[in-house]
């Protein structure tokens, strides 16, 4: 029997072979994306899992204000076990660092240096190497190494414990070597200094300097967070209130709302999911970007349903040539459960064979994904095998039973005798999966464009600065005091007589970023409380240099006594915010405002504009991080390395080679997540327009078939043959039409929803519906009426001779 079965399958499948071929692939192109999509959610839910501790362990988070503080001051930990005895440990962290690591004659780049404690591997209890656990930090300078780090610096299967390497020009003795292997959490270090594990007594006893990160171990959450609250208050801001003279209970009135006081633990298995929290931050790895995972996922399933409607289309189109042999079985004592059971046999083989295809899809398309994705999805055949199973029932579910249960139905007298093209029940099957993958077309074709407008929009929008001329880089990273500015007054002059180099100038503020040398201000205004603005320092030439245009008023100027003791510039948004039209006597945080700057964009456009303070520095201030400069692109070539010889006179100790980059490319790294999206998007869109008019050309191409005899008696009758295509083809419009509708509203929300996460962003016009609307209509009107046109070519003859 199944013999049989199987070579019935192969005959049809050599008759109808330019169909099955492309059926297997656009199956395979469904189930490939089903297995991108959930490799990806496992990898991403993976994070922490292993560890033994992870309902345990919560990051310590500042919460309820504009401005919130995740680092924590050394003294809170002590404190914290003094006065309370709610937790089991605690762990002091810093974020990642990037340093040279230096080895002898040889250097490697880390860039996941983490500064921490013997109880990082009591938090996180990766495999030791070389070491034990006993014995790794028990004195000053020492470090841990990832393995695979460790082999780059010594060799692999070298012990490298007891030598000694050089991390920013100290020297650190290795006592280990660690393994992360396959496991995946939030705290991937590639080395771990012991720098938090012996403080001095003046670091313990501090509490106005916050410096750390800060992980506890406790079974009593909520118990824990309310005593480090108290003590936040009792410690940290009622000594802040006394400088400010007034109690307590004033000063956590008046910045409530504006400074976070409120205490969260997040436990560490979630830590991943926190994208959208400032936790975010203090978090080593990098987060999931949850709403672009949901998006794929949601993408991927919808793939897979326009892959197993297309297959259901095609499997009751093919019945049609198939209901003789159905009937003449039925005849011979076939019952309907063995041709329910061949015809999910059949969709067993198809399906085994997309899927081996999927397999080989999947990859060639994995290096993309990891790269586009950032992440490293790690194939175990076990996950495959459990992927097929709930694939093959899914589709066997959708694909397999419909066609199964269609054709037994079939009516024996009613095929005998020809009259089995009339089934209401298979063609209302058959037009309302043509629809739904209209739909899901029109859908991807919209939100394909709308991506593209966004990214057009960021791409082409006003920064309110002009960076193409200006280049940017770093200057004495390691000196944060007013040294740094005298010797950059010495380095600008002898920059300036650099052929190429226009003008020189610093502030505080840094592109394609969401801080800059600043300090927070808060200040009233009128009956205004609690309002905030970004103070930084700026050179008098500095706006000019990057074209920052004023609204009213003038630029500060170093020759005016006043400008650099009380005078300030303010950016529009703060003019907002204090509610005022002009600076006309304006005061702000008792400064008084000579000038309104346009605004400009100095994070991406997903943020909107910070309200802005600036005044001029003076010699004594370290009040910036990079160096920014105007000059003659057209001899970069002998300018650059004019510039990297005198930087390297003044940098004669850093760590990295000059390096510099124009201002205006750092800040388009800000447009690279939409970019991303964006190709994503393009690439799922053409291959849904390709399945869905596959699934219209195999439906129109079987359908229009079975009315050839009606063709020809129209053309005897007088039929013209543009007749004949609109009354074959209108039909197929009106899907197409109706699947249009159907994708406007749901299109039209998720849209909206991911625009949401722009504030400068474009709104959802009638014309990205309108381009989509021609679009899927001429795309249809090809493949139906190249189907029609060919149809009305027929030999009446052949058709009507024996009528």
């Amino acid at each position: 029997m199944l013999n049989n079965w199987f070579k019935i399958y192969i005959y049809n499948s050599k008759k109808n072979k330019v169909y099955f071929l492309l059926t297997i692939l656009c199956l395979a192109i469904g189930i490939t994306a089903v297995l991108l999509s959930s490799l990806y959610l496992k990898e991403e839910k993976s994070f922490d899992q292993w560890n033994e501790n992870k309902t345990s362990i919560y990051l310590v988070e500042n919460s309820g204000g504009k401005v919130t503080m995740n680092r924590h001051p050394f003294a809170l930990v002590a404190k914290l076990k003094e006065e309370y005895h709610l937790i089991e440990d605690y762990l002091m962290y810093s974020n990642y660092s990037e340093e040279i690591v230096v080895y002898k004659d040889k250097e490697e780049r880390s860039d996941k240096v983490l500064n921490s404690s013997q109880r990082f591997f009591d938090f996180f209890p990766y495999p030791l190497v070389y070491g034990t656990k006993q014995s790794v930090f028990q004195h000053p300078n020492e470090v841990v190494l990832e393995q695979e780090k460790a082999a780059l610096l010594f060799g692999k299967g070298v012990n490298p414990v007891g030598e000694q390497l050089k991390i920013k020009e100290e020297l650190y003795t290795v006592v280990g070597v660690y393994a992360i292997g396959h496991r995946r959490s939030s705290f991937m270090p590639e080395i771990v200094c012991n720098t938090y594990q012996f403080l001095s007594v003046d670091q313990q006893t501090i509490w106005d300097r916050p410096a750390h990160n800060l992980l506890l171990k406790t079974a009593k959450k909520q118990e824990t967070a309310a005593a480090i609250k108290t003590l936040y208050l009792k410690y940290y801001y009622e000594p802040m209130a006394a400088r400010s003279n007034v109690s307590l209970a004033d000063f956590v009135k008046q910045y409530e709302g504006i400074i976070g006081m409120d205490i969260h633990l997040e436990p560490l298995d979630q830590l991943h999911f926190q994208s959208d929290k400032p936790i975010a931050s203090s978090i080593p790895e990098p987060v999931v970007n949850s709403k672009m995972l949901n998006i794929i996922l949601g993408l991927s399933g919808l793939m897979l349903l326009l892959s197993l409607f297309n297959y259901v289309n095609l499997s009751l189109s093919q019945t049609l040539s198939r209901a003789k042999e159905v009937g003449v079985r039925k005849v011979l004592g076939g019952v309907k459960g063995s041709i329910i059971k061949q015809s999910l046999y059949e969709t067993t083989i198809t399906v085994c064979i997309a899927f081996v295809l999927s397999i080989f899809l999947f990859l060639w398309l994995l290096p993309f994904a990891n790269s586009y994705l950032n992440i490293n999805i790690v194939v175990q055949w076990s996950d495959m095998v459990f992927l097929f199973v709930g694939s093959y029932f899914l589709i066997l579910l959708i694909a397999g039973l419909v066609p199964a249960f269609y054709i037994a139905q079939y009516r024996v007298l009613k095929v005998l005798k020809g009259d089995f093209n009339r089934s209401r029940s298979g063609s209302f099957i058959k037009n309302t999966f043509l629809v739904i993958q209209f739909a899901i077309a029109c859908w991807f074709i919209v939100g394909t464009y709308m991506v593209y407008k966004q990214a057009h929009y960021m791409a082409t929008k006003d920064l309110g600065f002009s960076g193409d001329q200006v280049i940017s880089f770093p200057f004495l990273t390691d000196v944060n005091d007013g040294s740094k500015t005298q010797k950059y007054e010495v380095f600008k002059q002898e920059a300036l007589q650099i052929k190429g180099i226009e003008q020189v100038a610093v502030s505080g503020v840094e592109y394609a970023s969401m801080g800059g040398a600043g300090i927070f201000n808060f200040f009233r205004h009128k009956d205004k409380e609690n309002l905030i603005a970004f103070m930084m320092k700026a050179e008098a030439d500095y706006f000019e240099m990057m074209n920052i245009q004023l609204k009213e008023g003038r630029f500060l100027d170093r020759a005016l006594a006043n400008d650099s003791i009380e005078n300030v510039l303010i950016n529009e948004s703060l003019l907002n915010i204090v509610g005022e039209t002009s600076i006309k006597d304006l005061k702000v945080a008792n400064k008084t405002v000579v000038g309104v700057l346009k605004d400009f964009h100095t994070a991406g456009l997903e943020n909107s504009i910070t309200p802005l303070m600036f005044s001029l520095p003076n010699a004594t201030e370290y009040y910036f991080f990079n160096v920014t400069m105007k000059v003659d692109v057209t001899q970069m070539e002998t300018l650059a390395p004019a510039l990297e010889k005198l930087w390297d006179t003044f940098n004669p100790e850093a760590r990295e080679p000059f390096s510099y980059e124009f201002v205006d490319q750092k800040f388009a790294k800000t447009f690279e997540k939409i970019k991303a999206q964006k190709q994503i998007l393009l690439g799922l869109c053409l291959i849904v327009i390709f399945i869905a008019l596959f699934g219209l050309f195999a439906v129109s191409s079987f359908t229009i078939g079975t009315r050839l005899k009606e063709v020809a008696i129209r053309k005897v009758l007088g039929a013209s043959t543009r007749e004949l295509i609109q009354k074959l083809s209108y039909q197929y419009l009106i899907y197409c039409i109706i699947g249009f509708v159907l994708a406007v509203f749901p299109s039209y929300y998720l849209l909206n929803a991911w625009l949401s996460e722009y504030t400068y962003r474009i709104e959802i016009s009638y014309d990205v519906y309108v381009v989509c609307l021609i679009l899927i209509v001429v795309l249809t009107l090809f493949i139906v009426v190249s189907r029609a046109y060919q149809a009305t070519r027929v030999n009446v003859l052949k058709y009507i001779k024996y009528e």
